[in-house]
């Protein structure tokens, strides 16, 4: 599966720790000198690193300043006229697990991360009951699922929300969503080297996959406008029907309000962290320099045209003050 997802900036960093495991030069290949991220040029200087994704052990595509329409694989190809888009606004709820036992293997709830979790559950029952009232007109929050990560601390959580919300299907839990290391961060705990000796090089290669797996497999827009195109090309061809009727007589259509969906998503720090960066097409490796507390809603809104928008990072407004931790 992971293969099958892989860019040339992941086909790299897999061919890099194929290298290690048969070599065994660890040393030769992490040893360089560190090099600020963003200094002269778009490529590291020194060898043996070919981009600033190997240097950085990132599974994303290659970052560039403007942004990437097609990055969800889409939007219309060149040339076509998509009209309007089509498809609906999809809003993807990330919220981070409760507070966890620390001192455990199983790294279960506290008390505290049980209510911190209910608090939040009690919050989105109360965000569907209402209804939203603005310039752009009436919305009602209709959440179309709960999916968490396969770790107990998020499936706990999950399930507690799940109680405040008996309408809403509580979906499989997902290993793509576990806690990991997207890439090296930057700025680190110092040098490239000591970053890896905070975590082996062969976990975030493994790891940064997994993560990367599990932004293309939830962001996304609604419709994929290349299929769509192409069906709509086949119909143009097909013979119109007889029906009476003459196109200029046919009624018009009336517009019609774009549909929402909510999704929400029960899962780690990390995880979010990386899936901002990549949705709002920051640098990947900028994911450490966001902070997040326990059951933080993150709101992330995808346009059926392909923008992303943050509309929420990590809001712990329905917590009491008693209730914000960061572990």
């Amino acid at each position: 599966f992971f293969f099958a997802l892989c860019t040339p900036a992941m086909s790299r960093l897999l061919r890099r720790a194929a290298f290690m495991v048969a070599g065994g030069a660890c040393g030769a290949v992490f040893a360089a000198p560190h090099v600020p991220a963003y200094c002269q040029s778009s490529t590291p200087s020194h060898a043996p690193f070919d981009s600033w994704d190997e240097y950085y052990m990132s599974a994303a595509p290659r970052w560039q300043r403007a942004w990437d329409y097609d990055w969800d694989g889409r939007h219309p190809k060149e040339g076509d006229n998509p009209g309007e888009y089509r498809g609906k606004v999809r809003h993807l709820l990330l919220i981070r697990h409760g507070q966890y036992e620390l001192d455990t293997t199983e790294h279960g709830l506290t008390a505290l991360g049980k209510e911190q979790a209910a608090v939040t559950g009690k919050r989105l029952a109360m965000l569907a009951a209402g209804l939203r009232r603005d310039h752009y007109g009436e919305q009602k929050i209709m959440y179309k699922k709960i999916v968490s990560s396969n770790l107990l601390r998020a499936q706990q959580t999950a399930d507690i929300i799940a109680k405040e919300l008996p309408e809403v299907r509580r979906a499989k839990d997902d290993p793509l969503l576990a806690e990991g290391w997207p890439c090296i961060p930057s700025p680190g705990a110092g040098s490239r080297e000591k970053e890896l000796e905070r975590c082996r090089p062969g976990k975030i290669l493994s790891e940064s996959v997994q993560i990367e797996a599990a932004f293309r497999k939830y962001f996304h827009r609604d419709v994929d406008h290349k299929k769509k195109l192409q069906t709509e090309t086949k119909d143009a061809k097909a013979p119109a029907k007889t029906d009476g009727q003459t196109s200029s007589s046919a009624p018009e259509k009336a517009e019609k309000p774009l549909e929402h969906e909510y999704t929400i998503i029960v899962c780690h720090m990390n995880v979010i962290r990386y899936f901002v960066c990549r949705a709002l097409q920051i640098p990947p490796e900028g994911w450490l320099r966001m902070r997040g507390d326990n059951c933080g809603i993150t709101e992330i809104v995808i346009s059926p045209n392909g923008r992303c928008s943050l509309v929420h990072f990590a809001n712990t407004g329905h917590l009491p003050i008693e209730m914000h931790t960061f572990h």
